[in-house]
């Protein structure tokens, strides 16, 4: 008889810990506003690295950097180099050759493909780098939020409540940021008269160029997806073993040491 919670993973009493004492910590310093402003320089990195890192995947050279004359960031794309996309499509390539005969993963990297080619070659991907400054902030949220859930790949026990911390401080500030959006015509207004005018602020382009919509409209998909990160993080600790992603990795627990000779974990 088969067993209904084969590759089904509970949060433990260490992930719920670390999520606790994170989750405390980040609340503390998110309402202490010297604190928030200096870590909110951790998210102007990761924010810029997003726009520059899309750019690079669909071909535009790209440089982050603090703005220093407006405060915040900025990142310089340069023209199209299309030598860069089919770099990417190079990748895809060898990633089809490196899971083969895993039909799963197969079918995962067939989709990304195709999603890709629809992004590449059409005007989308322009939304897209615009959004990624935003997003990279949920994705790092994500990924940081499963590292203290599952504890995987983690050199020391303390990892755990670190990497909740700064997943809770970036989705507290990021649902604070839309939620101002979404409510007040006041905060659009400043926010869309940020930089010294022009609309230079990215989501009153998605808002105008792309979307065709209201500031607030997009401010309020952003604040759905502020959802996202912590239960697709869930999701892939509950099941990642079910759906064939990867094998169970050892898991620090207190003070013990990983075995000498384990495969780390791949994320």
């Amino acid at each position: 008889m088969s067993d209904p919670d084969y590759g089904v993973r509970p949060i433990e009493p260490e992930g719920w810990k670390a999520l606790a004492w994170g989750g405390a910590a980040a609340l503390v310093v998110f309402l202490v506003p010297f604190l928030s402003f200096v870590f909110s320089y951790f998210l102007v990195l990761v924010h810029e690295l997003g726009h520059a890192a899309t750019g690079w995947l669909f071909g535009y050279p790209s440089i982050p950097a603090f703005d220093f004359s407006y405060g915040g960031g900025m990142t310089m794309h340069e023209d199209r180099r299309v030598v860069i996309v089919i770099l990417a499509y190079a990748a895809l390539a060898a990633g089809f050759y490196l899971v083969r005969g895993r039909p799963r993963a197969l079918a995962a990297l067939a989709v990304t493909a195709l999603l890709y080619s629809i992004l590449a070659w059409t005007a989308a991907h322009e939304g897209l780098i615009l959004f990624m400054g935003h997003g990279a902030e949920l994705v790092f949220a994500g990924i940081f939020l499963h590292r203290a859930i599952s504890g995987e790949g983690l050199k020391t026990p303390a990892e755990r409540p670190a990497y909740a911390f700064v997943a809770f401080f970036t989705l507290l500030f990021d649902v604070r940021f839309a939620l101002r959006l979404t409510a007040s015509p006041l905060e659009r207004s400043i926010y869309e008269e940020a930089k010294g005018g022009g609309h230079w602020m990215d989501f009153s382009r998605l808002a105008d160029e792309y979307l065709h919509t209201g500031l607030g409209a997009v401010a309020l998909l952003f604040l759905l997806a502020c959802a996202l990160p912590p239960l697709l993080a869930l999701l892939a600790h509950r099941y990642r073993t079910r759906v064939g992603l990867a094998p169970e990795a050892p898991v620090l627990h207190g003070d013990e040491e990983p075995v000498k000779g384990a495969l780390p974990s791949r994320q």
